[in-house]
């Protein structure tokens, strides 16, 4: 048993809960398990995710859950910390006796939950944790059903190229996403001759970020792309404007997130961001009225999609025979094992990400969902929301 697994089973032991192995009990419902950050620095991520979940268990229990059995959604917050997030894979794992766990917006906390799930042999659903290393090369337990690094990477690149700017200068945090995010950009980048002639790292909690932006400034590059956390994203926004910062400015996903836009407040005004909700399509409005609804507003982000996604794959998944007989024997690890086939070989599921006709594609060398160039949809901040980006504006 691993260091990390040793930690979580001990801190589970002391709060008084017995570990159990799978029980005809147990057989009785379906079990799916939510793990992620749920108040901390991207609770708003883990947040949408999980009712994007919500969503999808409540409208497979309305029409007589999985081959009558219903579902039972289990759900944690991990925060950003590896160690309570291993603590809580481990207890939905062993003693809720979860068929699969989704999840996984956090990069940072997502390598120690591939460790436990691949030990205990569980299938993870990540949502949006974008290091490429988590599906290149693929881990046999876990799939993604957000955009990778490098796939934003390819489309802020194009963007770039098609608004004819030459050199770009790169400021990001880090951590995990951000330093995997600066790695993708500069290599999408050169893909096409495009310069990246400065890059500058900054620590998530600093509260001083004017030597990095005195330094982007001064290197006067045509345009800027940011690769932040929320809060420090927000940071680096209102610093860009103090030392008046007026350039093209593309954010990776994070200024999709309410706190971003918050802090930076009229600052991060013009800032694009590429999303993969096209709010075009019909079924995706569907989706939102009923969210919005059952949650309350909220911006038509990656994130709800995301979790509204991996619960319908993995509820297509749950349906199929070889799943339902270990079902059926109250064998959970055949269940598990099965689902994990399952996935294999159905191999293309239903999104409502991207363009119309848009589905996730998973097979035993694939473990990264989104594919193509039909993903992205172009936003930009404006008066703290979120509109429809002016591509044109952006380029002059």
């Amino acid at each position: 048993m691993n260091y990390l697994k040793t930690l979580a089973v001990a801190a589970i032991a002391a709060t008084g809960v017995t570990l159990s192995s799978a029980s005809a009990r147990a057989m009785e419902e379906i079990v799916i398990g939510y793990v992620d950050d749920l108040s901390s620095l991207v609770a708003e991520a883990g947040n949408d995710s999980l009712n994007g979940v919500r969503i999808a268990v409540e409208e497979a229990n309305r029409a007589g859950g999985i081959n009558g059995r219903p579902i039972r959604l289990v759900t944690y917050d991990g925060k950003v910390d590896p160690q309570l997030t291993s603590t809580f894979v481990t207890r939905v794992i062993v003693d809720d006796e979860a068929i699969v766990v989704l999840g996984g917006n956090v990069s940072g906390a997502v390598p120690a939950t591939i460790q436990i799930v691949t030990e205990e042999m569980v299938p993870f659903f990540s949502m949006s944790a974008a290091a490429d290393e988590f599906t290149d090369p693929p881990k046999p337990y876990f799939f993604r059903f957000g955009p990778s690094n490098s796939q934003d990477a390819v489309a802020v690149a194009d963007l770039i190229a098609a608004s004819g700017f030459e050199t770009v200068g790169i400021i990001n945090n880090s951590l995990p996403f951000g330093l995997d995010g600066a790695n993708a950009i500069t290599a999408a980048l050169g893909a096409h001759g495009i310069e990246v002639i400065i890059n500058e790292t900054y620590e998530v909690n600093a509260t001083d970020l004017s030597p990095q932006v005195a330094k982007l400034r001064d290197a006067d590059p045509d345009a800027i792309v940011v690769w932040p956390y929320p809060a420090d994203g927000g940071r680096v926004i209102r610093t860009m404007a103090q030392l008046d910062v007026d350039k093209p400015t593309v954010i990776a996903r994070v200024a999709l997130f309410d706190t971003f836009r918050e802090l930076a407040g009229e600052a991060a005004d013009g800032v694009m961001v590429p999303n993969t909700v096209d709010t075009s399509r019909a079924d995706v409005r569907a989706m939102l009225d009923v969210f919005a609804e059952r949650f309350g507003q909220r911006p038509p982000t990656m994130y709800i999609a995301m979790g509204y996604d991996g619960a319908n794959a993995a509820i297509t998944a749950l349906g199929e025979a070889s799943v339902q007989a270990a079902i059926e024997a109250g064998d959970l690890h055949a269940a598990r094992q099965a689902l994990l086939a399952a996935m294999e070989t159905i191999g293309s599921f239903e999104s409502i990400q991207g363009a119309p006709g848009n589905r996730l594609q998973f097979g035993p060398g694939r473990r990264q969902g989104l594919q193509g160039d039909s993903i992205f949809v172009w936003a930009e901040v404006q008066d703290g929301g979120l509109i429809t980006a002016d591509l044109e504006a952006f380029a002059n």
